[in-house]
């Protein structure tokens, strides 16, 4: 057997079986007639690194497929990373900047040429930073959004889309960047709240007899955040049912600073509570107003340029060229000297930032491809009704539904660079050729039946998202559907990921799972929630509030942390950091690493004359409770509640085996009772195997250390025995429990030493199990049985047992009990201090949850402990 360190030192443990598990990845087999368990990465951006997000999620995955791969099944964690469109041109293009070099002034082939280069140096760096976490990936399986295959896979979904015509280009409000000069999917801009303004307006009306209720006659009142974009208003409208407006429905109010008058229209999208009730319909420039302009037939000029200036015939000349905010602030200083300006109040607006450039989008008209999504919806839809698609948490099916049946086209071109260049081309008149499904290989301008048009290529990519929508199955082969890995890991069974991206990613390979394959992608959706600061903030670099889980690593061990995160992940709910799970989960590492040398010295101690004397009760005590342990932690793993799963078997571990069996056993061992020898022995490797899928590394360690030729980790779980139960060692064990707590609790009292001797004397049912295990009961409470104590006692009761305690003999009566009455003062003060903040209605309704139950805990254990010293001071005073 493998001597063990004295102490735990992840740092001289982890780096071998990280180069172990890189060089031996866990290659899954789609020969086998194993049933598979296949999870696929939510693949990290190539340009990342490695932040709490990926680790928590990483390490959700991985105990699943360690668990599923020891539980039987041909288990397969294909891992990969995503090209990341905006995030790897940005990144490129400031690293040439800062060589003098403009990304346009090179070219697009020369650019995606360094980009491809920046790729191969530095894209590689959080694919090392996941092996570090210690991850059982298939390495031999990696894949890149841009491989060859699922970039045939992309063009593949396209051009089939566009041949079923559910791909159109048209154009829609988009989110534009203007640093960046692209468009942005939603999930690429942060919606953070700004103070700004809030203008009221006034609209002159054409009829100077007519008026509004809250407006000087001739005028109609509206409000809007933005009069930089009047400029290119189409109407004002009001809400069909606002008796304010009625008598002005259909009646015209010119724009200020312009001669210009539009209609005043009435639609059900108005909000009567903002503002003053009226609103200017600007179709190019707000999302709603958009579709109100659709449904009224508005047209749709636009007066700001992609670069964010204010442009067009319909600005006047004195702002034209203007930067949008700029012009803001013209134009305000001019409504006010025109009399147009009646009120400017403060105002908070959640305000859309691009997440790399950091500028405010502009909403856009722009022509973009996009995807009818309606009928992909209703296959999800109907699949999740049947039960092929099940969500943990269940509360997140109905926010799952919701967003399918209020689904909308999604915009899926992007201007830029790197990614799938879209495969449409255009002739001299704007006429649109896509290849054929029969041929979707082939470049319509290498197509010799277009040889005589001078076809020019879309330059646009499309959205990153557009490509790992297909991430389950392009992964796998598709559309390659004759491949063995797509025949034997297709579909997988489990996605995890954030609540965040439910939308964004989830769903999307929701509809593309079932539109390309006729299957759901996943059986489920484990979700989980935002990993947030310790006061419950999202970390970024702007707030300084960020963790970097390597620096955690270095600190607490890869094995202590992936403790923290499976503990901490609770019902999908957000996590707050909390560096005392990480300290929990270190040094429960250290216990663990001690009790294994602790039993690894009692099985190899040659001085010690073997014995066969049978179970002892604490044997069969821990058999049954590990039995039902194991049960405990299979079930919370099947049920995907992986914190509950990570507590059971933490719990058994530290109270039920190191500090109770441990302890009940080194009578026994010091007697050398093989009996006892394999009980320990036996239970131990089954906590590693029960530990190993949350803290690989320490049990691949240990399990190694006990002469296991093959790693733990392809070893097998153990299974639940419902014949293993025993009822009668479990009461009879509890009775011992019982025994040694109420001892320790009257020394405590007593103001003795764990350590110093006390003589008991013990009553009750439990009596005759104490008498046979009286060994047990001396040596783990330290104390000497007796059969009765004479003079005055001081007792505690257990379930099953009294124990008693001399006073005289043992303590000054006197002193002890004026140190009993300071106890009780002392009680009765932080009883009062607790209630005092629970009393508080402020306390209560600002405090966090967690504070509030300590309070509880606080007031509940202090009672019990008056309750008590009341009652011994009554007693002998």
């Amino acid at each position: 057997m493998k001597e063990l360190s004295k102490s735990y030192d992840p740092r001289a443990i982890e780096p071998r079986w990280v180069s172990k598990w890189g060089d031996e990845p866990f290659r899954a087999d789609a020969t086998s007639g194993k049933p598979p368990f296949t999870i696929v990465i939510p693949p990290p951006n190539v340009t990342g690194n490695l932040h709490l997000g990926h680790a928590l999620d990483n390490t959700l995955i991985d105990t699943l497929i360690r668990y599923k791969r020891m539980a039987g099944f041909e288990a397969l964690f294909l891992p990969g990373t995503d090209h990341a469109g905006i995030s790897t041109q940005w990144v490129v293009t400031k690293q040439l900047a800062a060589e003098g070099i403009n990304r346009f002034d090179l070219g697009r082939e020369k650019f995606l040429e360094k980009v491809w280069e920046w790729k191969r140096q530095s894209g590689g760096q959080i694919v090392n930073q996941l092996k570090t976490l210690g991850v059982s990936c298939d390495w031999t399986r990696e894949r890149f959004t841009m491989d060859e295959g699922l970039s045939r896979a992309v063009r593949q979904q396209f051009i089939q889309l566009f041949h079923e015509g559910l791909a159109y280009r048209g154009e829609r409000i988009v989110n534009w960047d203007p640093v960046g000069q692209t468009t942005l999917s939603d999930l690429e801009v942060k919606r953070e709240v700004k103070k700004g303004k809030m203008y009221t307006l006034s609209y002159k009306l054409e009829d100077s007899t007519l008026k509004e209720s809250n407006g000087e006659a001739g005028e109609i009142r509206i409000a809007t955040v933005r009069p930089e974009t009047i400029f290119a208003d189409q109407a004002v409208a009001v809400h069909p049912e606002d008796e304010r407006f009625q008598h002005l429905i259909g009646k015209k109010a010119r724009i200020p600073l312009t001669d210009r008058y539009i209609p005043i229209i009435a639609d059900e999208a108005v909000e009567r509570e903002f503002g003053v009730g009226a609103l200017k319909i600007t179709p190019a420039h707000d999302p709603t107003d958009f579709e109100i302009g659709e449904r009224h037939g508005l047209a749709r000029p636009s007066v700001i340029d992609w670069n964010g200036n204010l442009t067009s015939d319909l600005v006047p000349e004195a702002y034209r060229g203007m930067e949008r905010f700029a012009a803001r602030k013209a134009v305000v200083r001019d409504l006010t000297e025109n009399g147009d300006l009646i009120e400017e109040k403060d105002h908070e607006t959640a305000l859309g930032i691009a997440e790399r450039t950091g500028v405010a989008v502009e909403p856009m008209i722009s022509k973009q491809w996009f995807v009818r999504m309606e009928s992909m919806a209703q296959s999800v839809l109907q699949g999740i009704d049947q039960g092929e698609i099940t969500l943990y948490p269940e509360r997140y099916t109905k926010v799952n539904k919701d967003w399918l049946e209020n689904i909308r086209d999604w915009c899926i071109s992007r201007q830029l660079w790197w990614g799938h260049q879209i495969p449409v081309w255009y002739d001299e008149q704007g006429n649109t050729y896509v290849p054929s499904l029969e041929n979707p290989d082939l470049d319509c301008d290498q197509d010799p039946q277009y040889a005589h048009l001078n076809l020019r290529r879309d330059p646009d990519v499309f959205d990153t998202w557009f490509s790992s929508n297909l991430w389950p199955f392009s992964t796998l082969g598709w559309p390659d559907t004759a491949d063995e890995d797509f025949q034997k890991f297709y579909p997988t069974q489990v996605l995890v990921t954030g609540y965040d991206i439910l939308f964004f990613w989830v769903a999307r390979m929701q509809m593309a799972g079932y539109k390309f394959t006729g299957k759901a992608p996943f059986s489920k959706v484990l979700l989980h929630g935002l990993y947030l600061d310790s006061k419950g903030q999202k970390m970024s670099k702007s707030k300084g509030n960020g963790i970097d889980p390597l620096e955690l690593f270095s600190k607490y061990g890869v094995d202590a942390c992936r403790f923290a995160f499976s503990y901490l992940a609770t019902g999908g709910q957000d996590i707050k950091h909390d560096d005392r799970r990480f300290e929990q989960g270190k040094v429960f590492a250290n216990k663990l690493w001690n009790a294994s040398r602790f039993v690894m010295m009692n099985l190899d101690n040659p001085e010690i004359q073997n014995t066969d004397t049978g179970l002892t009760l604490a044997d069969r005590w821990i058999l049954s409770r590990y039995n039902e342990t194991v049960r405990e932690v299979t079930q919370a793993l099947d049920e995907m509640d992986i914190a509950a799963a990570i507590r059971a078997a933490y719990s058994f571990t530290w109270d039920e085996f190191c500090d109770w069996y441990i302890e009940a056993s080194k009578p026994s061992l010091r007697n050398g009772n093989r009996q006892t020898q394999e009980t320990i022995k036996f239970v131990l490797e089954g906590i590693l195997k029960l530990l190993h899928p949350f803290m690989p590394f320490i049990t691949s360690e240990i399990y190694e250390a006990l002469d296991h030729k093959r790693q733990i980790a392809v070893h097998s779980w153990p299974k639940h025995d419902p014949a293993r139960f025993d009822a009668e060692a479990t009461q009879a064990f509890d009775y011992l429990r019982s025994a040694v707590s109420s001892a320790r609790s009257l020394k405590n009292e007593l103001g003795l030493a764990p350590q110093d001797k006390l003589k008991v004397s013990i009553t009750g049912e439990g009596l005759g199990t104490i008498k046979d295990n009286a060994y047990v009961v001396e040596a783990i409470a330290r104390v000497e049985l007796v059969e009765e104590i004479s003079g005055k006692v001081l007792s505690q009761i257990a379930p099953g047992v009294t124990v008693n305690a001399p006073l005289e003999g043992t303590v000054e009566i006197g002193e002890w009990i004026v140190r009993q009455k300071k106890r009780l003062q002392e009680t009765e003060k932080q009883i009062k201090q607790a209630q005092g903040k629970l009393n508080n209605a402020g306390f209560v309704a600002n405090a966090p949850q967690e504070v509030i139950e300590e309070e509880r805990r606080r007031v509940a254990e202090f009672s019990a402990q008056r309750d008590r010293l009341t009652d011994v001071i009554r007693q002998f005073e």
